[in-house]
């Protein structure tokens, strides 16, 4: 099983988004959720509804209209809108082999039932988020940050005023060949009363033609840079913690 036995794992997404430029765009959408659900409801057969129907999807652009589930509140789920789509499960049911299974059946779908699909330019992204929780009154975000990641927080940069970090958002990006790896790590909360930091990596492809095959290398690409990333990001006395 590719997953740590205490990690701080809270969600994992694989996404793909496309360009919604004409009308036409927009009646293919319909379709393709119209007959994804068809091929897809005998193993996810609750559908949702995300948005009120009042609402055009001329204003949901790349915006999830519509969620597949197995059963009620179960992961993985899928969701999809207008240039859309994508796989998502949390922490407790996942394991990476068989939610590479999910997203590889997912693609072969929409290969069998959108024909645009290997011909239009398409931006997968792979999401990681973590949450690792801090006991606040012993330590500060950014101390913490700096004694656990390898990076460093400079918490006080006016240096003839006594001044104090209120709130942590690092970011920083990366070009890797075609793709950008985004590093973004900001305090907030777990279960709204939990204080700690919210890590998210995320490897956003290049917008290009893809093939089934082409997406599934970039996914198991993605993944092993994902995982590299969260090792040389995390110091190996806080990473040892997560075994």
């Amino acid at each position: 099983m590719s997953r740590l036995p205490n990690a701080p794992l809270v969600e994992v997404v694989f996404e793909l988004n496309w360009d919604i430029i004409t009308k036409s765009d927009l009646i293919d959408f319909q379709y393709l959720y119209g007959d994804l659900y068809a091929i897809l409801k005998e193993n996810y057969p609750i559908r949702e509804s995300l948005t009120p129907p009042e609402i055009p999807y001329e204003a949901l652009k790349n915006i999830p209209v519509f969620r597949f589930r197995k059963s009620d509140s179960s992961y993985p789920l899928i969701q999809i809108g207008p240039g859309v789509i994508s796989i998502n499960t949390l922490n407790n049911y996942y394991i990476w082999e068989d939610f590479r299974e999910e997203i590889h059946q997912l693609i072969n779908r929409l290969k069998e039932i959108y024909p645009k699909f290997n011909q239009i330019n398409i931006r997968p992204a792979l999401i990681y988020i973590d949450f690792i929780k801090l006991d606040i009154e012993k330590q500060t975000g950014y101390d913490f940050i700096n004694e656990n990641f390898n990076i460093t927080v400079n918490s006080n940069i006016l240096s003839e005023i006594e001044t104090k970090i209120k709130d942590i958002n690092v970011n920083a990006n990366y070009e890797i060949d075609s793709d950008l790896l985004s590093i973004n790590i900001t305090e907030g909360k777990a279960n709204d009363s939990i204080e700690g930091l919210v890590l998210q990596t995320k490897i956003n492809g290049k917008q290009e033609i893809h093939n089934n095959e082409s997406l599934k290398l970039w996914l198991e690409n993605a993944h092993s840079l994902s995982s590299k990333t969260f090792k040389s990001l995390i110091r190996e006395e806080l990473y040892n913690t997560f075994k």
